[in-house]
């Protein structure tokens, strides 16, 4: 659940990926970066999933 007083986000839920600490916002935070999920949003007790064992190498193109 989006945290509505969150100072990262400022309640909207997002934040720039190259500045975590900003709101992915243009007018109060910053956009140079793709939109990630604020901390606030993130349930409390979970981790991120390990997810390389189901990353296949990608094969080379000749």
């Amino acid at each position: 659940m989006i945290h509505p007083d969150c100072k990262l986000c400022l309640g909207i839920g997002w934040v720039c990926e190259n500045h975590p600490n900003r709101a992915w916002t243009e007018e109060l935070g910053c956009q140079c970066g793709a939109g990630m999920q604020c901390r606030c949003v993130r349930a409390n007790g979970l981790e991120e999933p390990d997810i390389s064992q189901v990353n296949e190498p990608t094969a080379a193109r000749h």
